[in-house]
């Protein structure tokens, strides 16, 4: 009889379980069917995004929005704004377009060239770094005038801007001076004491933008643009391999050649002295190619291994000048887009400073060897 009551009890408390378990699951269910579920059409996914700055308040924030109703008349919307914060821009655009603004598949940022040289452009970026929305491989680029003209412009041929210009500032090997920088490779070079940030610099002519440089920034602002040139010194120095055609023009003053070699591979080898209050660093780059075209006195005679040799020797005493003069200048501005410091950074016992690198770039001292290298020749004119 002792049993049989217990096993009432036993059976009452489990019932009493069940029924609040249901009655959970019933709650649960109610406040999932109230939850409201913004269908595709009513959410605008913004492709590329904006700044152009209009004073020490205010920047003016456009963002386009691809539309993929057959019923729309263009395949981007384009909205702008005035703001003095980011987050306050895109909740006003979010206002104009009726749709539920999200930045999950946003894939260029464009700095303007007033914006980025009053070092503002790292503010914004972080702002973004920090937004679990938007990945780490968004792309930014430094334009000439209004990132706002090259947005709400008509590109014939290229009927979608957010493609074209994710295309544009993607890895191409005619286009490897192109840092290809994202929003993760700034935010590093921003906080690392042994690199300045380099970005894309845009510029529009006519129906079309073009990559026509490199921004160079001093610490938080841009002070220069640097040619595709030399960007390929940069991006060799920093050992990438797949880097662009090199184009040369040698003996400008008597006899000149002009010649495009197709760079195939490169290496860099660097060596510091490890001392910082004499610092020197010797530089050996290996570049091995193809001979694509070739222009002046030497035509018709690059059919042996030494008259290539010669040819070779040339090369490498042009590139080590223009090296060693690009280098020089930017001692002079007192940055390192390349990373040189690091060879002695490496070496240092203790924290070092974005001042300790300025410090060593004025003084460095460079010693440096190019070894070109031709396999084999194409059209020789």
């Amino acid at each position: 009889m002792c049993c049989t009551f217990t096993e009432e009890k036993a059976g009452a408390a489990m019932k009493k379980k069940i029924i609040l378990l249901l009655t959970v699951c019933i709650c649960l269910t109610a406040c999932s069917s109230k939850e409201k579920k913004v269908p595709l059409e009513d959410i605008g996914m913004v492709g590329v995004m904006a700044i152009d700055y209009i004073d020490e308040d205010l920047f003016r924030l456009t963002m386009t929005i691809p539309q993929f109703s057959e019923d729309a008349k263009e395949n981007n919307e384009s909205f702008t704004v005035e703001t003095d914060l980011l987050s306050k821009g895109i909740i006003e655009i979010e206002s104009l377009s009726d749709k539920k603004v999200v930045l999950n598949q946003l894939q260029v940022i464009l700095i303007n060239e007033e914006f980025a040289r009053l070092g503002q452009t790292e503010e914004i970026i972080r702002f973004l770094y920090r937004n679990s929305e938007i990945g780490n491989k968004v792309l930014i680029a430094v334009v000439k005038e209004s990132g706002e003209k090259i947005l709400s412009a008509k590109y014939p041929d290229k009927p979608n801007i957010n493609f074209y210009l994710n295309d544009l500032l993607g890895p191409s090997i005619n286009t490897a001076f192109n840092p290809n920088t994202n929003i993760h490779d700034f935010m590093y070079t921003q906080t690392n004491p042994v690199f300045d940030s380099i970005l894309p610099y845009l510029t529009k002519k006519e129906d079309e933008i073009e990559l026509s440089g490199i921004a160079l920034y001093k610490a938080k602002s841009m002070i220069k643009v640097l040619t595709p040139q030399e960007g390929l010194i940069i991006q060799s120095l920093q050992n990438r391999k797949n880097l662009m055609p090199l184009y040369l023009t040698l003996n400008e003053n008597n006899g000149e050649e002009k010649l495009l070699l197709d760079l195939l591979n490169s290496r860099v080898n660097m060596k510091s002295n490890k001392d910082l209050s004499s610092p020197k660093l010797t530089i050996h780059l290996k570049l091995e190619g193809t001979l694509v075209e070739y222009k002046g006195v030497k035509e018709g005679q690059l059919n042996t291994n030494k008259d290539i040799s010669k040819l070779q020797n040339e090369i490498n005493q042009k590139l080590e000048s223009d090296i060693l003069n690009f280098m020089e200048e930017l001692k002079e501005l007192q940055v390192d887009p390349v990373g040189l410091t690091e060879n002695f950074r490496m070496y240092y016992n203790g924290d070092w400073s974005h001042k300790k690198t300025i410090d060593v770039i004025s003084k460095l001292e460079l010693d440096i060897t190019v070894e070109t290298i031709i396999f084999s020749t194409g059209t020789l004119k």
